[in-house]
């Protein structure tokens, strides 16, 4: 073989290696991605098992200027947090809320590969003695599977502002949890709304 066909196929053949390599890879990804967005989204159930608790909720959306990716229920007293569906507990984490001087305890849930939720119990603690308390309130641990209505946790009471933080993603991006609530959700949800709901209200599809 001549010395410049070798120079040639020594450098084609790589090439051709790199290049299945890649497009093998971009396949699978896009094969992947096509089967997750297939995945069923879950008929969610109502969070809080006391609604007497709840005195405003604040929506999801635009808020005075703000995106709002969730919606939050306001509680007046402690109140315990229910599975709203199946799903497993893929972190749960607590940490000072910057925004607001805060300490708040975050649980991650997944439903699928597809749906996922991000539920914050925010107690309104000023300080990390009473955040340890929110943290020792919180029923499960990462890697565990929880059915529906098993509960959460416990949402403490420190201060005036308290609430619990509901947030529902699609592949990553936020989307409004209210549109994969059951009926039987919506019934508890809408009048609670009507009486308690603060912001933009576009949407909220039940009048």
């Amino acid at each position: 073989m001549k010395k410049n066909t070798k120079i040639i196929l020594g450098v084609i053949i790589p090439l051709v290696v790199i290049g299945a390599s890649i497009g093998g890879i971009m396949l699978y990804n896009f094969l992947q991605k096509r089967a997750i967005a297939k995945l069923e989204p879950p008929i969610i159930d109502f969070p809080v098992e006391n609604t007497d608790t709840i005195d405003i909720i604040w929506g999801y959306g635009d808020q005075g200027g703000d995106f709002h990716n969730g919606i939050d229920f306001g509680c007046n007293s402690s109140v315990s947090i229910l599975a709203w569906c199946d799903m497993t507990v893929v972190d749960v984490t607590t940490f000072l809320n910057d925004r607001n001087g805060l300490w708040q305890t975050n649980v991650f849930l997944e439903f699928n590969k597809r749906f996922t939720f991000d539920c914050a119990f925010e107690p309104g603690s000023q300080n990390e003695t009473y955040a340890n308390l929110q943290r020792d309130a919180i029923n499960v641990e990462v890697g565990q599977t929880i059915q529906r209505g098993e509960v959460l946790g416990e949402l403490l009471i420190h201060r005036g502002g308290t609430h619990i933080h509901f947030g529902m993603h699609d592949q990553g991006e936020s989307v409004c949890a209210y549109h994969y609530f059951s009926e039987t959700a919506k019934a508890i949800f809408n009048p609670l709304w009507i009486k308690y709901g603060f912001g933009d209200d576009s949407w909220y599809d039940d009048p």
